[in-house]
């Protein structure tokens, strides 16, 4: 297994987590590569990755939708900061992240292009962003959306054509794949630095 972040390069050799049930957290680390004094934030279904990221001199933030009632990231990962709030609104200063990582989140969002300039504002100049999302064609994909949309919140599957395009847009070169019939990752290095 190879790392996905890498100086100089970006290469997407799997998921970051591709087998549930094992060893998630190690793939998780080898796939993120992180280095110490880094500053990562969590996004998503973060699950317990936060404290072993922190564990090897990383600071961790995660950012928790304020109105997500699952259960906390704070019980789960200890030593990291945990923030309610949304990605409308990340109250980070500019450039502060070297990493911003969403695992299957990249989907609820009530203003597309204030998150997508949060995102480009927090995130360093050669920083990188990982996206593991589930593929929009999957009926899994499609149930969520379709609960989402009765509860009244907004969600959007995007594809890899659409995702592409939006970061090539907002100043990223990265790559997108599928990983397998349920999801995929994008990979993407900041390479324009934003005017806000």
């Amino acid at each position: 297994m190879g790392s996905i972040c890498t100086e100089g390069k970006i290469e997407i050799n799997g998921s970051i987590c591709p087998d549930k049930k094992r060893n998630n957290v190690q793939n998780f680390v080898e796939r993120i590569n992180p280095t110490v004094g880094e500053k990562i934030l969590l996004v998503g279904n973060v699950s317990n990755y936060g404290k072993y990221l922190n564990k090897l001199g990383v600071e961790v933030t995660i950012l928790e939708n304020e109105n997500d009632i699952y259960k906390s990231a704070a019980l789960q990962n200890c030593n990291c900061n945990v923030i309610k709030g949304n990605l409308e609104y990340i109250p980070f200063k500019k450039g502060y992240f070297d990493k911003i990582i969403f695992l299957n989140y990249f989907n609820s969002f009530q203003d597309e292009e204030k998150v997508l300039k949060e995102l480009c504002r927090v995130l360093k100049y050669n920083g990188n962003i990982i996206i593991q999302e589930n593929n929009p064609k999957s009926l899994y994909s499609k149930l969520i959306a379709i609960s989402k949309k009765v509860s009244g919140c907004k969600c959007k599957f995007y594809n890899l054509d659409e995702i592409m395009n939006m970061f090539q847009a907002s100043g990223f070169d990265g790559i997108c794949k599928n990983i397998d019939k349920y999801s995929f990752i994008y990979v993407g290095r900041k390479i324009k630095e934003t005017m806000d």
